[in-house]
């Protein structure tokens, strides 16, 4: 059967991610829908890649809108009858989501959505703001609830992640033979996002300006990995969580301003372009974060469960050793990633995943394959109480122990893939908009305990949490 596909948000992300995965499977997209503003960019790249199909530019002014125009609503739909279109897949920036998700729910047209699931602005400046990224959940949860015949998939490649599929079944098993629950988690992620003074005013992919930041960006795949795995406790009824409490720090660009300073850019970068904004810290107070700190506990009443701590850079190690953007700013200015796992499961196993870059995608290197530092670096430690539990007191797994050795793509873009694919295949998958609701309560509540100023916040839910 042909998969007729409408994409909306054609930026660095999609260009990388889906175009090349529609274009591997033959299903590129009969419509492109985006912004005014990026008309010409978006038809000369179309033009350069001998993509033929429709294109709808959506007045800029109606960019942040919480729904769309009755105008552009009847535009795309006249298209979308056009062009059969079956399958819709949102990439735009995340400010967005809240509107496209809604018209698509409501024409029936099945959803795969990038994470985050909505975004509203200014979360951190006052306690609504931080409670709508709850709300708007249910809002899209209650309408998606009266449709038997559509999926809505979440973009959340490490659900599909061959590395952290295998971790989760141990994990599962463990728990399951030993009646003890996860007891502590500790998740480090550094995406080497380095933005000169002046980017952090026009960025408009991964921006800070809307007040939003890294759990925004690339946090909440971290924040859902872990709840992911924390499921894992709810097979033992009766030591189940109920109730959370959360203390959070962050850090600004304000704060950012004042480590990096004037001096450090003159040394290093040879510039003193940045000076007279480096001066004005208070034109970013209410810019979004680069950096999010939590210690999490879950509790069941009083006793608490597991201790969570989460760490989320863009602040952190990169490459970039230069001022001016490249044309390709989401993987070709300096980033590398980081990203270290550490799961207790009380005194009988210590799982523990390592995945270090030490170069951007584009750079040469002389590391092997699946070596620390090389692209493709992931791996797992096991460490078990063999006197009691028996097995090996040691074991450690690399990424290439777990997949054909004829696979090609990165370990991220193969569990893009096998998203991307099993939403074609009509499939109630992992990252089912459903399964999002822990993950998107507890998104919020860390937003709300920035915004109510105390950085602390004890929280409850309901049982389909």
């Amino acid at each position: 059967m042909p998969k007729n596909i409408i994409l909306v948000g054609l930026g660095p992300h999609a260009k990388r991610i889906y175009i090349n995965l529609m274009k591997k499977h033959n299903v590129l997209p009969l419509i492109i829908v985006d912004l005014v503003k990026n008309k010409n960019s978006i038809l000369d790249y179309l033009n350069n890649e001998k993509i033929c199909c429709d294109t709808y530019f959506v007045p800029n002014e109606e960019a942040d809108n919480l729904d769309l125009s009755k105008k552009v609503a009847n535009d795309i739909r006249k298209l979308m009858k056009k062009n059969n279109i079956q399958y819709a897949i949102i990439s735009t920036e995340p400010k967005a989501h809240f509107a496209y998700s809604k018209f698509f729910l409501k024409e029936n047209i099945n959803i795969l959505m990038d994470k985050p699931i909505t975004s509203p602005m200014f979360t951190f400046e006052n306690v609504e703001n931080s409670r709508k990224i709850k709300k708007e959940y249910d809002v899209l949860k209650r309408a998606y609830l009266k449709k038997s015949n559509m999926n809505f998939v979440i973009q959340c490649q490490r659900r599909f992640h061959d590395g952290y599929i295998y971790v989760k079944k141990l994990i599962d098993d463990t728990i399951l033979q030993y009646n003890v629950p996860i007891t502590y988690i500790d998740i480090y992620h550094s995406d080497g996002m380095w933005n000169m003074p002046n980017e952090f005013f026009s960025r408009e992919n991964h921006p800070y300006k809307y007040g939003y930041g890294k759990l925004f960006h690339s946090g909440y795949h971290f924040i859902d990995l872990l709840t992911w795995f924390l499921e894992s406790n709810n097979k033992i009824n009766n030591k189940k969580a109920n109730n959370v409490r959360v203390f959070t720090s962050i850090f600004r660009p304000k704060d950012f301003f004042e480590t990096l300073d004037n001096e450090f850019y003159k040394k290093n970068l040879e510039t003193n372009e940045f000076s007279e904004i480096l001066l004005n810290k208070e034109k970013v107070n209410n810019f979004g974060e680069l950096d999010f700190h939590s210690m999490i506990d879950f509790k069941k009443d009083d006793y608490i469960i597991t201790h969570c701590n989460l760490n989320l850079l863009q602040s952190g190690f990169s490459k970039r050793a230069w001022t001016k953007l490249p044309s390709d700013t989401y993987k070709s200015n300096g980033r590398v990633r980081h990203e270290t796992v550490n799961i207790q499961i009380g005194p009988i196993m210590n799982i523990q995943i390592h995945s270090y870059q030490s170069g951007e995608i584009n750079e040469k290197s002389e590391i092997a394959n699946y070596d620390v530092g090389s692209m493709d670096h992931f791996d797992i430690y096991i460490f078990r109480n063999n006197n009691l539990i028996g097995g090996k007191s040691f074991e450690k797994i690399s990424i290439s122990d777990l997949i054909s050795k004829n696979d090609f793509l990165g370990n991220n873009e193969k569990a893009r893939e096998n998203c991307f694919l099993e939403f074609l295949d009509d499939k109630k998958g992992e990252s089912d908009l459903l399964k999002h609701n822990l993950s998107v309560l507890l998104l919020s509540k860390l937003c709300e305990s920035v915004s109510n100023g105390n950085y602390m916040l004890d929280f409850g839910w309901g049982e389909d949490e």
